[in-house]
């Protein structure tokens, strides 16, 4: 059956509509979130956290333009996702002085912060950023497909 110019028109439009909502982007968002949850539950024995520390390694999303999202790690958790990708104390060691003195020269009984050792670094957001690359064509490719279908 043959279209005119203006219901084509029409019907390419509507397509446009739908490959622009913010749908096909909360999509994205969300599988971003789950890739990222399994690769931190991965490299953390099972639950996205540290033993002991009290954040979870949670991520986010945020719609900033049209067909553009910005995926990042929570506030509350970008120091947890850079111990995860780099390894705690990667770069400073401990400090060699001499004891803590006060202003009239005797030993201070505050602690010094402890050394507790580096840990190497199991490259979480590279492994999980990695797999969501993987991830992204496929379910694009599913949503503009079944526009096309719902359409034309």
């Amino acid at each position: 059956m043959a279209d005119t110019f203006a219901s084509f028109n029409s019907k390419v439009g509507r397509l446009q509509k739908e490959l622009t909502d913010d749908a096909q982007l909360h999509a994205l968002g969300k599988m971003a979130k789950d890739e990222a949850m399994k690769a931190a539950s991965a490299d953390l024995g099972g639950d996205p956290k540290f033993s002991g520390w009290s954040p979870k390694l949670d991520t986010r999303y945020d719609i900033v333009g049209p067909n553009a999202i910005s995926f990042h790690p929570t506030r509350r958790s970008a120091g947890p996702w850079s111990v995860a990708e780099y390894g705690r104390n990667s770069a400073a060691g401990p400090r060699m002085t001499g004891p803590r003195l006060t202003q009239t020269g005797r030993v201070s009984k505050r602690r010094m912060k402890r050394w507790n050792g580096r840990t190497a670094g199991k490259n979480t957001a590279t492994e999980a950023l990695a797999e969501i690359d993987k991830q992204v064509p496929k379910i694009v490719e599913k949503r503009v497909g079944r526009a096309i279908s719902k359409l034309f």
